[in-house]
């Protein structure tokens, strides 16, 4: 197992970390791939429940669905994917933009479902790159839950994405941030390394309140599972079988909804790629 790390940015004093705290069988469990399962490359989704949590939502995203058919003008409730098994998926309009680069999202010309995966097709949309922002609806009718575990499979296609950024986040219902904190992983340029950063839930949180992962030698290149632990207690980032980060301090207590945010950066030389995600899949807290 990785060797847990965290850095404490804007608090002068940060409890300490519990690290080792799962073994390497548990997770070996959690895979249908070896130990090592970062080596293999498309996996079924889990479905199981485990011990703590009770499995609620899975896309293997075997029901395809062209460009174009995730298309959200401005109406972010409305329903732009529907799965194979019911699995209902939102989208960020293309009347948001992104908060890094300050560019449109462009469900309508980046995300399609072909061939079991979730395909980012990440290029330059009417002169200005763009992202997408899908989030399912984890129990049918909500994106929301407080704690929860999840789960997704993904890769890029090019080492040189530049200009291209995800943060899989957990984002508080409340849009009361930083106080209400924030859960990022995987996060990172697409041609660079895999961060996490853990966003603590404090009545006096700035953006730089924050636990940070230790760097793992993924890279985005490589089909990697991606998996954050939330309870009532600790945030935990996991890349395949190493733990990245264990944090015990300003963690969140309010409703949070898992964005699947790809959005641009403001680096001037952007090159086009995509990300696919091969499986997502969402579990509830169950009190154990």
């Amino acid at each position: 197992m990785m060797a847990t790390a965290l850095l404490a940015v804007g608090l002068s004093s940060t409890p300490a970390i519990a690290a080792g705290s799962i073994g390497s069988s548990d997770l070996n469990d959690l895979f249908t791939g070896s130990a090592d399962s970062g080596t293999l490359d498309r996996e079924v989704a889990p479905q199981a429940d485990l011990p703590g949590w009770k499995h609620i939502f899975a896309d293997d995203f075997t029901k395809d669905a062209v460009v174009g058919t995730w298309a959200n003008t401005c109406s972010p409730d409305d329903i732009v994917y529907t799965g194979a098994e019911g699995q209902k998926w939102r989208t960020y309009p293309s009347c948001y933009t992104d908060t890094f680069g300050g560019n449109p999202y462009r469900s309508d010309e980046v995300l399609s479902v072909e061939n079991g995966v979730l395909n980012f097709d990440l290029h330059t949309v009417d002169g200005r790159p763009a992202g997408a922002n899908p989030s399912p609806l984890i129990d049918g009718s909500r994106q929301s839950q407080t704690y929860g575990r999840y789960s997704m499979r993904m890769r890029v296609d090019s080492s040189m994405m530049t200009g291209y950024y995800i943060a899989g986040l957990l984002w508080p219902e409340s849009e009361n941030w930083p106080a209400d904190g924030e859960i990022n992983f995987p996060e990172g340029e697409l041609s660079g390394t895999v961060r996490g950063y853990h966003h603590f839930a404090i009545p006096d949180a700035t953006p730089n309140s924050q636990a940070v992962a230790s760097e793992s030698s993924a890279v985005f290149t490589d089909w990697h599972t991606y998996t954050v632990e939330w309870t009532p207690t600790v945030v935990r980032m996991i890349v395949d079988n190493d733990v990245v980060l264990e944090s015990t301090y300003g963690v969140p207590s309010t409703p949070m909804r898992w964005q699947l945010q790809v959005e641009t950066t403001k680096n001037l030389t952007v090159n086009d790629g995509n990300l696919e995600i091969d499986w997502v899949s969402a579990w509830a807290y169950d009190g154990a």
